[in-house]
């Protein structure tokens, strides 16, 4: 088993680990509550008008990155350039149901790390050899927006079945810089020893499809499961999104409410332009905490 395996390997074990111990201390915390705060009805399928779910997400992530199509394989950006594998990230996400059937989803949050980092194997960036030796000083944005139409086909008494329609807007910002601070070995006296900067922005939408089942065990308890996926070809660009999650939500109020979840993400954007931002590929997974307000 080799060593980036056995990082995702701890990561998920870490993850699931945490997702027990949330989901252990939400259903002990529910179970204390007084007796009167269960007086209090919940919703059920298509009853809700407003959904807000703002919380923090703790993913084990995996980055490559090619700046220039003419650079040899993708850069591993947590093994090579030091870049954290794993994260604490806001997000804010809900939907607008506008008629019982049919709701109006958003959502949105940012990923933004940096590192310096000694490089340790030479590297093809934007066509020149950046050595082994020197300091590389790196910094990778990654915004999401997401906005989807949701149709529930299906409502009963306890399921509501919701097909999706929609996109994110994904802008990617990159930023490699070369600090000649070199160590053993050094630079071949031919190689211009002057900094380097390399930088590239990737800014445009992914659709996604998917479905979504609620499943209210009580008035108060939800069980959530969602899947999409899309790949698509844009001019020069060509994408390909998919995210699988589960979720299990409790309402203390009729208003206020506590959600823990688990989530899984895959992003590949590759170039067929000959100059330029070349490829990305993005990938999480991890658990999730999140108050939830709905009215």
């Amino acid at each position: 088993m080799n060593l980036k395996m056995g990082k995702i390997l701890d990561s998920t074990r870490y993850v699931i680990n945490g997702v027990l111990l949330l989901f252990f201390t939400i259903v002990s915390a529910g179970l204390l509550l007084p007796s009167m705060a269960f007086a209090e009805e919940g919703y059920g399928p298509g009853t809700d008008r407003f959904k807000i779910n703002l919380g923090a997400y703790f993913p084990a992530i995996s980055t490559e990155l090619q700046v220039d199509i003419s650079d040899g394989p993708a850069i591993d950006l947590e093994d090579v350039l030091g870049l954290s594998e794993d994260e604490t990230v806001l997000r804010l996400d809900g939907y607008w149901r506008f008629a019982e059937r049919h709701r109006l989803g958003f959502g949105y949050y940012r990923l933004n790390r940096d590192a310096s980092h000694v490089l340790t194997v030479p590297l093809e960036i934007g066509g020149d050899t950046w050595y082994q030796g020197a300091r590389v000083d790196s910094d990778l944005t990654m915004d999401f927006y997401s906005l989807d139409y949701r149709y529930s086909f299906y409502q009963g008494d306890k399921w509501e079945i919701a097909g999706l329609i929609g996109a994110y807007w994904v802008r990617v910002a990159t930023e490699i810089g070369l600090a000649v601070s070199l160590t053993n070995p050094p630079f071949p006296d031919d190689v211009d020893k002057s900094e380097r900067f390399e930088s590239d922005t990737f800014e445009g939408p992914l659709p996604l499809i998917g479905l979504s089942f609620d499943y209210y065990i009580t008035p108060k308890w939800m069980l959530t499961l969602k899947g999409g996926y899309f790949q698509l070809t844009i001019n020069d660009y060509k994408g390909r999104i998919g995210n699988l999650g589960a979720s299990v939500e409790y309402q203390f109020t009729k208003t206020f409410g506590l959600g823990l979840g688990y989530d899984s993400f895959h992003l590949k954007v590759e170039a067929d332009k000959a100059d330029g931002f070349a490829e990305v590929t993005y990938k999480y997974q991890g658990a999730q905490v999140y108050g939830i307000l709905r009215f």
